[in-house]
């Protein structure tokens, strides 16, 4: 689900629509959708988009199993070049 929220985004803004993405606290669930997103935009490794997330959102502390699944996310990606 997790992963789709953040295609979802990604469709979004290339439609050029402002995307507002807010859960509790927004510590676990919107900094994982963040990182996603901002890793598949920017060309970066997941956990490098939750360090840029991490400026935005101080306390932005994904829970144990959404971590595992950024790492997870990061050893399947596809090296460029």
């Amino acid at each position: 689900m997790l992963r789709d929220a953040a295609a979802a985004v990604e469709r979004y803004r290339a439609e050029g629509k402002t995307v507002l993405l807010h859960y509790v606290r927004a510590e676990s669930r919107t900094p994982t959708v963040a990182a996603l997103y901002g890793a598949r935009v920017a060309g970066v490794t997941p956990l490098e988009a939750l360090e840029e997330v991490r400026r935005a959102l101080p306390g932005a502390n994904p829970n144990p199993l959404f971590l595992r699944m950024l790492r997870e996310a990061e050893n399947n990606m596809v090296p460029v070049g």
